[in-house]
């Protein structure tokens, strides 16, 4: 897709998108923002009362019709009736002045509606265009602007509360308060460079401990960011094992349905099978894999060379094992495959005469489950499990933040300074250095909130929103 011109995000312009789904439904919503807002529904818009919609009140209702350009072909000469909502400026989402038309839901009439409003001098709205006048006017920052595209794509609900939580700006007040700690070291060090002669009082011991501090809460940040990258795409994981141990029976347990074709035969699952479900709130994208081990004839040769590239991908690994036999060539070429790998093992079928070996598999530090798949067995202990392996580094939920690509370089690289400043005070640097290192910090912070970022980062940011958002 060819990238669209940072000038055609023109503030200048008043501009209008439909903001709901384009399906037929009960309600459709057209959102317009900017200087012709209110000229623009003055011209289209038949209030019942009679009244001067421009002169209308902030936040009001107003019902009514939307007229037609000429004279219809059913010759009512209008095109809906609807519920016209007037957001002043700076009282809006855009800070600008908003208009919102409510109409019914049809794909037809509100496009029909949609092509009043542009006909009367606004412009189709790019994506994340709405959200990015929000950011450039203040309304809100980069880290709620990130958190309203996590509310739309929510995969879970405790995705979706967190996300929430992110948009009332409650990360945003953590970032301030990181902000204001390096600006106070940044001040300390600006005193002690440009009046060297009234003997500021300062301790550099102070300032290393200060920088290990933020530097830890930066690193708190990163770990937090990595679990919100989990709860937005959902963790990767595959069930794996030799042939016939269960794994087919295990996927189906998880889903509660029969996705997979179980059967007595080994080897009955040829591809890769994959379904999403949620696990406390942990979004889980389950693969079923045809195995991973030695093909016998060319269709099973595609088949697990296709296991094997979303095996190397998984962020977590489940081991089918039978418990009822003892462990062969196939379950030792799979315990060597993913011993660096983040794991769970399954000790499937408990309901049947245990001679698997477990003293063999006790070295391993590797969270073990007994289960019988087959009847629904184990499968609570199980989901524990694979909720301990997402929050294992030891981050609390209420920490999490959501970050766009660009905002995590910008923590990143606001960690590099922070070390950069350490080691500059760590080798007796003067102490211009410490203070260019963060001075630099406090570019990064500010990029991370959107408060200093150029126009070509956001608009990359703001492109990957939905229109009308």
């Amino acid at each position: 897709m060819q990238k669209l011109r940072i000038k055609n995000y023109n503030t200048k312009d008043t501009i209008a998108a439909i903001a709901t789904y384009p399906a037929s439904s009960a309600l459709g919503v057209i959102k317009i923002s900017g200087k012709k807002a209110l000229p623009i529904i003055s011209e289209i818009f038949i209030s019942q009362k009679k009244k001067d919609i421009k002169k209308a009140k902030t936040h009001t209702l107003h019902y009514g019709w939307i007229k037609n350009g000429s004279q219809s072909s059913n010759g009512t000469g209008v095109l809906d009736e609807v519920l016209v909502s007037i957001m002043r400026s700076p009282s809006s989402y855009t800070k600008e002045d908003v208009v919102e038309i409510s109409s019914h839901g049809g794909t037809l009439v509100l496009n029909k509606i949609l092509e009043r409003v542009l006909g009367q001098g606004a412009r189709l709205a790019l994506p994340g265009e709405f959200s990015y006048r929000a950011v450039r006017g203040g309304r809100i920052d980069l880290l709620q602007a990130e958190s309203i595209r996590d509310i739309v794509d929510a995969k879970s609900e405790e995705g979706l509360r967190l996300a929430i939580r992110q948009l009332k700006g409650e990360k945003s007040k953590e970032i301030d308060g990181l902000k204001e700690r390096l600006k106070e070291l940044f001040v300390k060090t600006e005193a002690l460079i440009n009046f060297p002669e009234d003997e500021v009082n300062i301790s550099l011991e102070k300032l290393k401990k200060e920088l290990k501090a933020i530097r830890n809460s930066i690193d708190s940040l990163l770990a937090a960011s990595q679990e919100a990258k989990i709860l937005r795409e959902g963790l990767k994981c595959v069930i794996c094992g030799k042939t016939n141990a269960g794994k087919s029976t295990l996927f189906n347990c998880l889903l509660k349905e029969e996705r997979v074709i179980v059967s007595r035969y080994a080897g009955t699952t040829r591809d890769v099978v994959e379904e999403t479900i949620n696990i406390r709130g942990v979004p889980l994208r389950i693969y079923d894999t045809a195995g991973i081990l030695e093909p016998k004839d060319l269709v099973s040769r595609k088949a697990i060379e296709k296991s094997a590239k979303t095996f190397n991908e998984a962020d977590l690994i489940i081991l089918v094992l039978d418990g009822s036999k003892q462990l062969a060539k196939d379950d030792y070429f799979l315990l060597e495959r993913i011993k660096d790998k983040n794991a769970i093992f399954i000790i499937n079928k408990s309901d049947l005469p245990q001679k698997i070996q477990l003293d063999k598999l006790a070295t391993l530090s590797v969270p073990k489950v007994k289960m019988s798949a087959l009847h629904n067995k184990g499968l609570k202990q199980l989901e524990e499990a694979v909720f301990k392996s997402v929050y294992k580094r030891g981050v609390d939920r209420e920490d999490v933040i959501f970050l766009s690509h660009y905002q995590k370089q910008s923590l990143d690289a606001l960690r590099g300074n922070i070390l950069e400043a350490y080691q500059y005070m760590d080798k007796g640097y003067t102490i211009d250095f410490l203070n260019f290192a963060l001075r630099e910090s406090l570019d990064n912070l500010a990029k991370l909130s959107g408060k200093v970022l150029a126009d070509e980062v956001l608009h990359d940011i703001f492109s990957n929103f939905c229109i009308g958002k």
